[in-house]
């Protein structure tokens, strides 16, 4: 009788062992989650309510690295006019967690600034009509941009 106990006994302690050891390795593996500031959600759930599917093409946000291997961007996209022309906020969600892309056009070029859900400007990245993008190293330009366009954004965010 011992020896039947005996093996049942140490598998259940041999298995919580491993459970033990491979434990830490699953919590680094877990993906990371972002909370989004009030500001952020209300967009985002503006955006996802009001908005439309759309397709980016693919240069522009490759600059700020987001790619989708080469293929268009799925995006969800709101456009409003304003003094300033036309203003877009593309909702982007490729890479598993919500971002922005804030474009409008200035003459021949479009002016885009990539953005996470607290507002904080990660990229800028001009696209010449006949042209190829680049990235805006005029970081006084691209900052004061990017206000003017989250200026015309809060302005319409529900619940400010």
């Amino acid at each position: 009788m011992p020896s039947s106990v005996f093996p049942l006994s140490v598998f259940p302690r041999r298995s919580l062992l491993a459970a033990a050891l491979f434990l830490p390795l699953a919590a680094c593996a877990a993906p990371r989650t972002t909370t989004l500031s009030p500001r952020g959600d209300r967009l985002v759930r503006m955006i996802q309510r009001t908005g439309n599917d759309n397709m980016m093409a693919p240069e522009a946000p490759a600059l700020m690295g987001i790619t989708n291997e080469g293929r268009d961007i799925p995006v969800r996209q709101l456009a409003g006019e304003g003094t300033g022309g036309r203003y877009v906020v593309s909702l982007v969600n490729i890479r598993k967690i919500h971002e922005f892309i804030f474009h409008r056009r200035q003459g021949d070029v479009l002016i885009l600034h990539q953005s996470d859900t607290k507002f904080a400007r990660l990229q800028s990245v001009r696209y010449p009509r006949n042209g190829k993008p680049s990235v805006i190293t005029d970081t006084a330009f691209a900052e004061a941009d990017f206000q003017q366009q989250l200026a015309f954004w809060f302005d319409r965010i529900p619940g400010r």
